[in-house]
């Protein structure tokens, strides 16, 4: 469990080699702002479904809430032990898990429980933000994909 992820061993690590930076809550440099975004957080995501904004002059990933439901590690692990209960399937906390588990955090938040085949695009200021504080080591994400439910 604590191979991987913010407050692991690996993230300190990489940490002081300069490898990944902790959450910037200032975004990017203003050169970098893409013309959509109203947070000032956002970063340039690959695909124009996914270039989304919070629409908050202060962006949501400052909120104290987000961070507790979020970001942080302990509620992110009772969240995977929750669905993995339901799924009787063995909980896995690595980065990739906890990214995940992150993005259905604010996705329930901001959203309430969807239903089947019904998602959501995360603004690309919570996935900077998710994605500095559990980065996968390969520097390699998947992106939002639609449901295969029709």
């Amino acid at each position: 469990m604590l191979s991987n992820g913010r407050g692991s061993l690996d993230y300190a690590k990489n940490l002081i080699a300069g490898g990944v930076s902790g959450p910037n809550p200032e975004g990017p440099p203003e050169s970098e702002l893409p013309e959509w975004c109203i947070c000032g957080v956002c970063r340039h995501m690959p695909t124009p479904e996914e270039e989304k904004c919070c629409g908050k002059r202060v962006c949501v990933t400052s909120y104290e809430l987000f961070n507790n439901i979020c970001i942080d590690r302990e509620v992110l692990t009772v969240a995977i032990r929750a669905r993995c209960g339901i799924r009787v399937g063995e909980p896995h906390y690595a980065s990739n898990s906890l990214r995940k588990a992150a993005y259905r955090q604010f996705i329930l938040w901001r959203f309430g429980k969807l239903s089947r085949g019904n998602r959501k695009v995360c603004p690309a200021c919570v996935v900077r933000v998710v994605r500095d504080a559990y980065p996968a080591l390969d520097g390699q994400y998947l992106g939002f994909r639609r449901s295969w439910i029709a």
